[in-house]
């Protein structure tokens, strides 16, 4: 197999994986919250983020150098799509390594409506970067 396909293996698994846990992020877990009480669902929450936190910061590392790579490799200064799709992705990949130097100036219920806002704007971004990757080859 060449490093381009592995690469792109890569890529795209560690995209599904950031995808999925946005989406659940955004559409399970309010679900959960009205099923719950405050305190059984923050420490359900408590017990989940750094386990999903961990995973997040090796996934979206894959996720990024993949990326890069690919970037170089399929690199065309004419392609606007790509440009965009790879200044979404450096968008997305910042909020995410960024959100920790973020949300610890908030508390309570300002806080969790930052986070609302903040995880429902990257999956948005990520949705934007789907369509570009599926149309930016095609035109």
């Amino acid at each position: 197999m060449s490093l381009v396909i592995a690469a792109k293996l890569i890529h795209i698994a560690s995209a599904i994986l950031f995808i999925g846990c946005i989406y659940f992020r955004n559409f399970i877990l309010p679900r959960a919250r009205l099923a719950l009480d405050g305190a059984q669902f923050e420490a359900m929450e408590s017990a989940l983020s750094p386990r999903t936190r961990l995973m997040g910061k090796i996934n979206n590392t894959l996720l990024l150098f993949s990326g890069l790579f690919l970037a170089y490799t399929y690199f065309d200064p004419t392609n606007v799509l790509l440009h965009v799709k790879m200044t979404l992705g450096l968008i997305v990949i910042a909020m995410f390594f960024g959100a920790p130097l973020i949300m610890h100036r908030f508390v309570g219920e300002k806080k969790r409506k930052i986070k609302t806002i903040y995880h429902h704007v990257m999956f948005a971004l990520m949705v934007c970067i789907v369509m570009l990757s599926q149309t930016m080859f095609a035109l």
